[in-house]
């Protein structure tokens, strides 16, 4: 099955103030000391796994041009213009009505463009056993970590342990953006 890989890039420079702003939002920002921006390091991470020319960029008209400066290696057709940023599930959607034109069976990794991961290999390696376990069904996989603090700005994922496939675990539930005290119960369940 054909890999492809969808970045969102629409961030509006508002969670990193003041390094980042409307006009240079973190994804464009070198912020690890290597010079390369937190969008290159995406694309690096995720180039061993899908060709360049299978690698689709989500964001904000006005982001054209820098992802087109940051990473001439892909085809400016796969730079794809959000016509208004609508958060996570719409630029998931344009980015898969694009790839199933495309190709009629594909995998889609959709991937932030502005996550620092320091283990890259072992990143690459849960991605692929979650390709695997998206190829043998209607799968729709999502992967997280193990929380050690609470957090309001993220997401939780409710698993059930007695239900498995390959590697992954069904999803009871998922929980965007608890409040404080919810987050402190999900951290101490």
């Amino acid at each position: 099955m054909k890999k492809t890989a969808l970045i969102m890039a629409g961030g509006r420079g508002e969670r990193f103030w003041p390094k980042s702003r409307i006009n240079m939002p973190k994804q464009f920002l070198s912020l690890t000391g290597d010079g390369k921006t937190m969008i290159q390091l995406t694309v690096d991470r995720i180039s061993p796994l899908v060709d360049s020319g299978d690698i689709y960029i989500a964001t904000n008209r006005s982001y054209k041009k820098m992802v087109m400066e940051q990473l001439p290696e892909l085809p400016e057709e796969n730079i794809l213009c959000e016509p208004i940023g609508r958060n996570t599930a719409p630029c998931i959607g344009l980015g898969a009505v694009h790839i199933a034109s495309k190709y009629d069976d594909a995998v889609m990794y959709v991937l932030p463009s502005d996550h620092l991961i320091t283990h890259p290999q072992i990143f690459r390696r849960t991605l692929n056993d979650a390709a695997e376990v998206a190829e043998q069904g209607n799968n729709l996989v999502t992967i997280g970590i193990t929380p050690v603090y609470p957090e309001t700005g993220y997401g939780y994922i409710k698993f059930r342990p007695e239900d498995t496939l390959g590697a992954a675990y069904a999803v009871d539930c998922f929980v965007e953006k608890p409040d404080l005290e919810t987050a402190r119960q999900y951290i101490r369940s």
